[in-house]
């Protein structure tokens, strides 16, 4: 009888951890937005600086909005990461 009862309390742990991991696996549809766009400002980002380098002020500048909209998105905050990206994208293009 104990053993019927530890074998079924590892079973209910078991599927229990598979469960959580799926949910967590699965990004809500705004975080994967976020992310999309991050990983597109990011993009940007190198681009311009592989063609014109900006200032390392500037630069330094961006990199910390771009980890701010990081923390942003990993929040879920959504439209705040949303205006600090307008923001990078903004200063990348008025960069010379």
């Amino acid at each position: 009888m104990l053993r019927r009862v530890v074998i079924g309390a590892a079973l209910a742990c078991l599927l229990g951890g598979t469960a959580y991991a799926v949910d967590e696996a699965a990004p809500a549809e705004g975080d994967d937005q976020c992310t999309q766009q991050l990983a597109a400002t990011e993009e940007a980002v190198e681009s311009k600086q592989e063609a014109k380098p900006m200032s390392e002020e500037d630069f330094a500048k961006v990199n910390e909005l771009l980890d701010q909209a990081d923390a942003q998105c990993t929040e879920g905050n959504l439209k705040e990461a949303t205006a600090t990206l307008a923001t990078v994208t903004s200063m990348i293009s008025k960069a010379k």
